[in-house]
């Protein structure tokens, strides 16, 4: 994912790369984790700040990031998305083979009850080198929510002409995705996860890239950042990954 947003980097210009990073960084808090929407640090923001500057190929204190991280030990009680998000952040960093191990461990203790559960476990094991993907493939029904749909995608990693269609369906007027095939509103989170699944299918996307990036760039604010969708003023680092992965996979 992180490949696919640092594409991003062939359709915005320096100055642009420049706006957006310094929004990310001005997200990181003195304890070295990123806030989200509200002040306190959490491993979740942390995972999308640190790749959308590592997608834009922008400096930022590894050292400061270290201490945050470190703080969470082997991530005890934490639910299975904060675990995968540990995971993601601790592999930036030196690992022993049996710290890597005992993630691996932590990870399957936790049971994975939905298409975004096990997508973010993979993801997770993936980094730690340590896939294990389902024997039989993920079957999501048609009318689920596209972040399923898209999780279901690549989890399964194969071409689903069925997925594909309802994913195609979900285009709205505005150029962006929307969240169900019932819904006529798009959103960035919707954008961002059909576009990866789309391109992980290799699928053509040139008669959708105008006003996809169009949309994409009415979420942007002056801040720097981009919010979630057209009515949502508020804009957190979350969304700003996205964005980047959108106009990746868009450039791809």
């Amino acid at each position: 994912m992180i490949r696919m947003a640092a594409r991003s980097r062939t359709f915005l210009e320096k100055d642009s790369r420049r706006e957006v990073a310094r929004f990310i960084r001005a997200r990181q808090n003195p304890d070295g984790g990123f806030r989200g929407r509200g002040a306190a640090s959490d491993l979740y923001y942390t995972v999308f700040a640190s790749s959308g500057l590592m997608a834009l190929g922008a400096p930022f204190s590894l050292w400061r990031l270290w201490r945050y991280v470190r703080s969470f030990g082997m991530g005890d009680n934490l639910d299975l998305v904060h675990l995968a998000c540990l995971i993601r952040l601790r592999v930036v960093f030196p690992m022993r083979k049996s710290t890597r191990r005992k993630f691996a461990e932590a990870l399957a203790e936790h049971q994975s009850e939905s298409a975004y559960d096990l997508f973010m476990k993979l993801l997770a094991e993936d980094y730690l080198a340590e896939s294990n993907f389902p024997d039989e493939p993920l079957y999501i029904p048609p009318d689920d929510p596209t972040t399923n749909l898209a999780a279901a995608v690549v989890v399964n990693r194969q071409i689903d002409p069925v997925t594909e269609d309802a994913l195609f369906e979900r285009i709205c007027p505005s150029g962006g995705f929307a969240a169900t095939g019932n819904l006529q509103s798009a959103d960035l989170l919707s954008t961002a996860t059909a576009l990866f699944a789309l391109r992980s299918m290799d699928a053509d996307l040139d008669f959708i890239r105008r006003p996809c990036l169009d949309y994409i760039a009415s979420l942007w604010r002056d801040s720097g950042g981009f919010s979630g969708h057209e009515a949502d003023q508020f804009e957190d680092v979350e969304y700003t990954f996205y964005a980047l992965l959108a106009i990746g996979c868009l450039m791809a």
